[in-house]
């Protein structure tokens, strides 16, 4: 991504989409939080309104015990049951399960028979009618205080299965989000990782000189930069390179010669392609990773880049650097039998327009041209111009 306004638009999406993401997770365990409460308090209820429904059955017991005074348990049986009616008051707010309502009005219908059970087991109890009350107490009021305790845990199990369910819908809610956010986090790194790619991911960018140079115009030499510091090369070096390349006998003693020269060019990288046919193949190269290297495909000859532009007029081509990539020279490699390649430097901005570093790139070049094999020649649909260097 070469265009900081884009740039800028991505990072403030993907800072947008972190924001609007952390909003949304404190959201989700906030409701959570809430649910969570809520059934804790629904079980901390209903645990009490059974409390008092025990305490309400064991003073009703006590109402016909031989030898026990009945006015204490009288209290304490009313004192009960009012807690249990505020108890199951505090539950209708509470709860959110289907059917959880139903199920505690049939528990306050039963509130309120266990309430006239208990009237006439006083009112017994007052005539001196202790069986009458004996046998209300342990068959209606009995049955009564059972059936509603057997309906609060039906009704605890049923919110305890809903408050479940729904803090795993939040919780899917949440990583949904965070998954739909790691997928805008993605996306925007790759769009901005070629702005800050390292030296080597950027190579595979400038290795053919591909897209660098306009369609309709072939870029011709150029005076060297005014405000470029003249550049020193030692010809001794080039001309020890060049001996080198002279005396070159396999793949191997080639590649070191041509990492000497890419050291004394100060180059990022070169590439030497050898024309087959109608195509610019890499035949060599140094600098850069060789699974970057590997994925070079070859140069029509009618491509509009400076390495194409190089093989069919036999003469020098440059690109000039800008503000996110390298300049580079593309030298053909012109011999007696024609054209047969192109010599391609990556070099430091300024340098591709450099006379002494252009010379030197010439030189070498030459060298290589009267050592590499002729591969089959291109057709001769354009006349090869003559070379001036």
């Amino acid at each position: 991504m070469q265009k900081p306004t884009i740039r800028y638009v991505v990072a403030a999406v993907l800072i947008a989409a972190a924001a609007l993401g952390g909003v949304f997770v404190f959201d989700a365990q906030r409701r959570a939080a809430i649910i969570a409460t809520k059934a804790r308090q629904l079980g901390d209820h209903i645990e009490q309104s059974i409390t008092a429904a025990n305490d309400v059955a064991a003073a009703q017991q006590a109402y016909v015990a031989p030898g026990q005074p009945q006015e204490p348990w009288f209290e304490r049986s009313a004192t009960a049951l009012q807690q249990f009616g505020q108890h199951l008051s505090a539950l209708r707010a509470l709860l959110t399960a289907p059917g959880a309502l139903a199920s505690l009005n049939d528990v306050n219908e039963r509130f309120k028979a266990i309430v006239e059970i208990d009237s006439k087991m006083r009112v017994y109890l007052g005539e001196g009618e202790s069986l009458l009350a004996a046998d209300l107490i342990f068959s209606e009021g009995r049955d009564s205080i059972a059936a509603a305790i057997k309906t609060l845990r039906m009704v605890e199990a049923a919110e305890q299965e809903r408050a479940t369910a729904l803090s795993a819908d939040v919780e899917r809610q949440q990583w949904g989000a965070l998954g739909a956010i790691a997928v805008i986090w993605v996306a925007g790194l790759v769009l901005l990782t070629p702005a800050v790619r390292s030296a080597q991911a950027g190579a595979a960018a400038d290795l053919s000189l591909l897209d660098r140079t306009t369609p309709a115009i072939e870029l011709r030499h150029q005076e060297p930069a005014a405000t470029i510091a003249p550049v020193t090369i030692d010809l001794d070096v080039i001309a020890d390179i060049c001996g080198a390349l002279a005396r070159t006998s396999d793949a191997d003693s080639l590649r070191d010669a041509l990492a000497r020269a890419a050291t004394a060019l100060e180059a990022r990288g070169i590439v030497v392609w050898l024309g087959a046919g109608e195509e610019l193949f890499p035949a060599l190269a140094c600098g850069y990773d060789e699974r970057v290297v590997a994925r070079l495909g070859p140069i029509p000859r009618h491509a509009t880049n400076a390495t194409a532009a190089a093989w069919r007029s036999a003469q020098m081509r440059t690109v000039p650097a800008d503000a996110m990539s390298h300049g580079a020279i593309a030298v053909p490699l012109a011999g007696v039998n024609g054209c047969v390649g192109v010599f391609a430097a990556e070099l430091p901005q300024g340098r591709e327009s450099d006379a002494t570093t252009r010379a030197a790139v010439s030189v070498i070049a030459a060298q290589l041209a009267a050592i590499l094999p002729a591969w089959p020649p291109p057709s001769a649909s354009e006349p090869i111009a003559a070379s001036g260097r």
